[in-house]
């Protein structure tokens, strides 16, 4: 039966533990080489090591070190793969910028044009611009060209020709196949790039101020 002794208690297999004992949870090459070297201090003299089990060891230690270093220098890289990519990423600032959505920003009472694509032709077609409160401001049928993009080209105007309000709108497109059916369609945004935000390792920018996106959702660059 294990005795505690200064506080000490005795554990689940009866070894006594000084009072606050507490195990690593991660061992580092420097524990390793400690305990190897315990093991060497400790050994049965007439039953010592073999020089293949000590040399066996040795190279586990040394892969094990290799590893490590490996995994320092791949963290290494990473991070200077992302602030390359960060500082890539910089350039965009200023130039115009495509991406997945369908948002549309009035600034100075002007709208950068942007386009759709359907991947099926269409029998009709019908464009309608939304104002913040889901309301249509403006509406117009393109001629059918078949699959493929689309221009928006919207003036800022309500469909009465009055000048709207800078903000942020958006469009939806109505398309019918020859057989009735509603077609999909691949929406696109078209800004400025106005900002630039890196977090957590995402890249989030901003058009025109107002529309916000994720670096993988640009579809091009102008």
């Amino acid at each position: 039966m294990a005795v505690s002794v200064n506080g000490a208690k005795p554990g689940a297999n009866g070894i006594v533990q000084p009072e606050g004992a507490v195990g690593k949870k991660d061992l580092k090459k420097d524990d390793f080489m400690k305990l190897f070297i315990t093991q060497l201090q400790y050994q049965d003299p007439m039953k010592p090591m073999d020089s293949y089990e000590m040399a066996a060891q040795l190279a586990q230690f040394s892969n094990m070190e290799a590893t490590m270093n490996m995994s320092a220098n791949m963290e290494k890289l990473l991070d200077y793969q992302v602030s390359q990519n960060n500082l890539q990423m910089l350039n965009l600032l200023g130039n115009n910028a495509q991406v997945a959505g369908n948002s549309m920003v009035v600034t100075d009472g002007k709208v950068l044009p942007t386009d759709f694509v359907l991947d099926q032709p269409a029998a009709s077609i019908k464009v309608t611009v939304f104002d913040e409160n889901n309301r249509p401001v403006w509406q117009e049928s393109p001629a059918s060209q078949g699959a493929g993009p689309y221009m928006v080209e919207w003036d800022g105007k309500s469909s009465s020709g009055g000048q709207l309000p800078d903000g942020l709108y958006h469009y939806e497109v109505q398309a019918v196949s020859m057989t009735g059916e509603t077609l999909p369609v691949s929406y696109r945004s078209t800004g400025k790039v106005t900002g630039i935000n890196f977090d957590q390792g995402t890249t989030v920018i901003t058009l025109d101020n107002m529309i916000q996106a994720k670096s993988s959702d640009i579809v091009q660059v102008k």
